[in-house]
């Protein structure tokens, strides 16, 4: 029998059905293979911001390649040192971390490096670090009391008769013989007096705060010097016996008075070694938990807020993470260095691989008056450097002071009105005979002078090389648009 209207058998329409379905899969895969290859290119786009950021960041000096000496003329940045491929440059990392604004981003290509999305650099140093504590030493040495035909010496402490208390009193006679504390008594006092001649030392410490004052027409002094302090008295010139201790109303040894009826020419010295504490620390970089330097750039704008910052991660689909460590040079050094008010902050640094001439100085040079406290590193000796102008008309004092073998060694200078000069050999002294170099550096810690000046008179420079530290820095890409 005809089947009359049949267009297709049962056949072929199962081998269409099967086609459409056929083609449907594979339209299916397509787009579903189109998402996953534009997914790949989103994420490897992604991975590749942080990696490539670090890249052009740290393998280049920018442009200039000194742009760290005029940060506001950046074109790019860069922390490579142009003169050691090797190693990051230390002025450079500063220089960035001092620029840092809305500007500085913006001009330092920075946010093309990004794509535009939102970035936080942390850079983690080798530390070097300095402090101090304690009272610091003070003193004057030949401080000369003099005029025509001498001056009366008046020494007084707390009590109203004139007496005074010591801890040790020492004199040494002007034929090298010496008597100390009892010996005094047995043998150089009469009745209540000691007298002293020409050329004679009285050395003494102080257990209490005196006032020495030279007093012939002219008042020379007074000079205030504190509990604690050793005065040694040089008499150059006595007549007619006019320079004695008097025991009358203390007690032999360690209390009495100085009289006699003037007519002396003396030179005095004091210290007051103080009771202080330097120290200078290394921390590796791996070791410190807060960065040297951070900053953080969301939606084109410098973010210091912790809060804000974490937000705008947690608001991101995503957070690209990448860190490298490096070797950082670091040499800090100019010729002339206006400190400022600075406090704390390093002005010379590197490494000594030279014994310093005797004729390199280093002057600091004030107009007003204050004080200042630097510390000194020396290898792995710690001094510190005290200076003090106290009136518009008196010199500018300087006080260098280190402990060697327990003991307290201080060095005394005096200069102008103006300035005071410090031998370089006296900061850095000579390399020990087994080594080669050592890592100098010359710390300001407190400065209350508001011009103070220091000056290298010399060519330090060229007795120093730089120092080569490790470094790490972290690089973290986010999308919060």
């Amino acid at each position: 029998m005809k089947r009359r209207g049949q267009l297709l058998s049962i056949d072929a329409l199962l081998s269409l059905v099967i086609v459409v379905m056929v083609v449907g899969v594979v339209m299916n895969t397509n787009d579903m293979i189109k998402a996953e290859i534009t997914n790949l290119l989103d994420w490897y786009d992604r991975a590749n911001i942080a990696n490539n950021m670090l890249d052009v960041l740290t393998k280049s000096p920018g442009y200039p390649e000194d742009w760290e000496s005029n940060a506001s003329n950046v074109e790019m940045v860069g922390l490579r040192d142009k003169d050691y491929p090797f190693a990051l440059d230390y002025g450079k990392l500063e220089s960035l971390n001092a620029s840092i604004n809305d500007a500085f981003i913006q001009n330092s290509y920075l946010l093309k490096l990004s794509r535009g999305h939102d970035f936080e650099i942390e850079v983690y140093t080798t530390k070097r670090d300095v402090n101090a504590s304690g009272r610091f030493p003070r003193g004057e040495t030949n401080i000369v009391f003099e005029s025509n035909p001498g001056v009366n010496l008046d020494i007084n402490g707390s009590s109203p008769n004139g007496v005074f208390q010591v801890e040790w009193v020492e004199i040494t006679k002007n034929n090298g013989s010496i008597y100390r504390n009892e010996q005094i008594c047995t043998s150089l006092k009469s009745g209540n007096l000691v007298d002293l001649e020409n050329n004679d030392v009285l050395e003494f410490k102080v257990s209490e705060d005196i006032t020495i004052t030279g007093i012939r027409g002219e008042v020379i002094g007074p000079y205030l010097i504190p509990a604690g302090s050793i005065v040694t008295i040089n008499v150059l010139v006595t007549q007619s016996k006019g320079f004695q201790i008097n025991y009358g109303g203390g007690s032999c040894p360690y209390s009495f008075k100085v009289t006699g009826q003037g007519n002396v020419k003396v030179s005095v010295d004091y210290i007051d070694y103080g009771n202080w504490n330097l120290t200078s620390l290394v921390t590796h970089f791996s070791d410190i938990k807060k960065p040297t330097y951070k900053f953080v750039v969301i939606n084109g704008s410098i973010y210091t807020d912790e809060t804000v910052i974490n937000a705008s991660k947690v608001r991101s689909p995503w957070i690209q993470y990448e860190r490298r460590e490096f070797i950082v040079k670091k040499e800090i050094y100019n010729k002339t260095i206006k400190v400022g008010n600075a406090t704390k902050k390093v002005l010379i640094s590197g490494r000594l691989v030279g014994n310093i001439p005797a004729h390199f100085y280093l002057e600091l040079q004030v107009s007003g008056t204050g004080n200042a406290t630097f510390i000194v590193v020396d290898g792995v000796q710690v001094r510190g450097l005290f200076i003090e102008k106290t009136s518009q008309t008196s010199p500018l004092r300087a006080i260098l002071f280190w402990k060697e073998n327990g003991q307290n060694i201080t060095k005394f200078y005096t200069g102008n009105i103006t300035s005071v000069k410090i031998l370089w050999r006296d900061l850095f002294e000579e390399l020990p005979s087994d080594y080669t170099s050592k890592i100098v550096e010359l710390w300001v810690y407190e400065n209350n002078f508001s011009d103070l000046i220091l000056r290298d008179k010399g060519d330090l420079d060229l007795l120093l090389d730089p120092l080569f530290e490790q470094a790490m820095i972290k690089l973290r890409v986010w999308d919060d648009r």
